[in-house]
């Protein structure tokens, strides 16, 4: 914590400005890994330009791409945080989430790997037959405004994909 405040952290409480913090930090990573991949791409496509020139063009690129992508980020996740009953910044976070189990399906393909040029099966097509299970979960989560007491709960359905296993055939 700063030893000046700036106007907009003088009305928010600890936990607020804790949550800007963090919103802040990740916006930062998100800033500068966009501009290294920017600033990379662009040093592959233009490495043999005036070699004192890219320097200034890979910098401003790089801080253009930076700030872009930290605007952009953090004005999106300060958007997910901001409360809609009584329009609180930085005041809504996940309290709680719960997975409940909905079905298990069992699931299998067959996929042509290939033909076999010698050997015993000579000729024959080389079949994979894979196998797994496919398991729905129901994931509630809910998030609470600290500044108003606002629960809002989102649903969501998580798919995976468990037990796969996988048999090479051997077909004419």
């Amino acid at each position: 914590m700063g030893l000046v405040m700036s106007e907009d952290d003088l009305g928010l409480t600890a936990e607020q400005q804790a949550r800007k913090k963090q919103l802040e930090l990740y916006s930062t990573l998100i800033g500068v890994a966009v501009a290294v991949v920017v600033s990379g791409v662009g040093w592959l496509l233009i490495r043999e330009a005036y070699p004192y020139l890219r320097y200034f063009y890979f910098m401003g690129v790089g801080l253009g791409s930076f700030f872009l992508a930290y605007v952009a980020s953090h004005w999106l996740m300060a958007a997910s945080a901001r409360c809609d009953q009584c329009s609180a910044l930085y005041s809504v976070s996940m309290t709680d989430k719960q997975e409940r189990y909905l079905s298990s399906t069992p699931r299998h393909r067959e996929v042509e790997a290939g033909r076999s040029i010698s050997g015993p099966n000579e000729g024959k097509r080389l079949i994979r037959k894979i196998s797994w299970t496919e398991t729905r979960y129901e994931v509630s989560k809910t998030y609470v405004c600290t500044s108003c007491g606002d629960t809002r709960v989102q649903r969501s359905t998580r798919t995976s994909k468990e037990n796969e296993h996988s048999d090479d055939v051997y077909r004419r």
